[in-house]
């Protein structure tokens, strides 16, 4: 409908010229009740375009959201993947302090990332819980 919006916007003229006319052979009453009706008719337009414009922005928004929570939760499940194999596996025996420093290090920036992904996927959980009241709420 957005897309035929000029050629709606053209059969809406035709039709208010037309009572233009049509007013031109009326007298007194006649004419003022076509022309009400005829300005009322372009109001109820407007308001009718300017909603379903409306419904079209908060689509796109919504789109672009959902959008974003699947690239995050795709992060996350990649990481998760990444995190089972890491974990599952057992740390090497080592020799030495500087080695075994070496791997408490690995552990600690493990676990620095695993805060930083949980509080991800807890954004894109919020994201995902706004996006499907959007999606339950009345919009228009």
């Amino acid at each position: 409908m957005i897309d035929n919006r000029q050629r709606h916007v053209e059969l809406l003229d035709h039709a208010i010229e037309a009572g233009e006319n049509l007013c031109a052979m009326l007298i007194g009453d006649g004419r003022d009740m076509i022309r009400q009706q005829t300005g009322a008719l372009q109001h109820e337009w407007d308001e009718l375009f300017i909603k379903i414009t409306s419904s079209q922005r908060q689509v796109e928004i919504s789109l672009v959201e959902w959008t974003s929570y699947s690239d995050c939760v795709s992060q996350v499940n990649a990481w998760l993947v990444k995190m089972r194999t890491l974990v599952s596996s057992e740390l090497p025996l080592v020799s030495t302090l500087e080695e075994k420093k070496a791997q408490l290090q690995t552990c600690k920036v493990t676990i620095i990332l695993t805060v930083f992904l949980f509080q991800r996927l807890s954004i894109a959980l919020q994201r995902g819980n706004v996006v499907a009241f959007l999606a339950t709420s009345d919009i228009v």
